[in-house]
């Protein structure tokens, strides 16, 4: 990897790799996986900024492919909310990080209908709140008194659709993805990983 990751927090000691499938507000103490930039396409809105990453993890017998919807600040340096809506479990986050933790709630696509055109309608309809409860309360009061683009909204489902399908380069994509991610775990051990607190 010749990218370095950027607001690496210190190694704390980690208890269990146990997963949880079925998820309600739980709260992490451990940072997402960074953007991968070249997969990432921008969508500026005046006060925050969203990135669609196409995302593919996996190898030769089973790869996960779909975008992580990026909920930013305008200048793309602090991620507030995003949205994975790729594997078995749908997903997304509120991302604290000033404690550099989340809160990860589950999707039920089963209730909701697909997630991408309900995480866009959360966005449009919601945005304020959703900052909030990442802990971005300045940012939330600038959306709701300035406003914002959301005429950004309907590339933002366009380029998170293309993302769900089948590419010839989706294996080469999953390596890549497997190696960011392991490079991530290497320099944040407690990624992805549950400790007393996080319960």
């Amino acid at each position: 990897m010749n990218a370095q990751f950027k607001n690496v927090s210190a190694p704390r000691e980690v208890r269990s790799n146990q997963q949880v499938p079925t998820i309600r507000g739980q709260y992490h103490t451990f940072m997402l996986i960074p953007i991968m930039e070249h997969h990432t396409r921008w969508f500026d809105a005046g006060p925050v900024s969203i990135g669609v990453e196409a995302r593919a993890l996996g190898d030769a017998q089973m790869i996960v492919r779909g975008p992580s919807i990026h909920v930013c600040s305008a200048d793309r340096s602090q991620e507030y909310v995003r949205f994975d809506v790729f594997g078995a479990v749908l997903h997304y986050h509120y991302i604290h990080g000033d404690r550099d933790a989340n809160t990860l709630w589950g999707y039920d696509p089963s209730v909701n209908g697909p997630m991408i055109p309900w995480a866009v309608n959360a966005l449009h309809d919601r945005l304020p709140t959703l900052l909030r409860n990442a802990g971005a309360n300045d940012l939330a009061k600038d959306v709701e008194e300035q406003g914002w683009d959301t005429s950004v909204l309907d590339d933002v489902a366009r380029a998170a659709t293309e993302a769900l399908a089948p590419s010839e380069h989706d294996l080469i994509r999953a390596k890549e993805g497997m190696d960011w991610m392991y490079a991530w775990k290497k320099v944040h051990p407690q990624f992805n990983t549950l400790d007393e607190q996080d319960y």
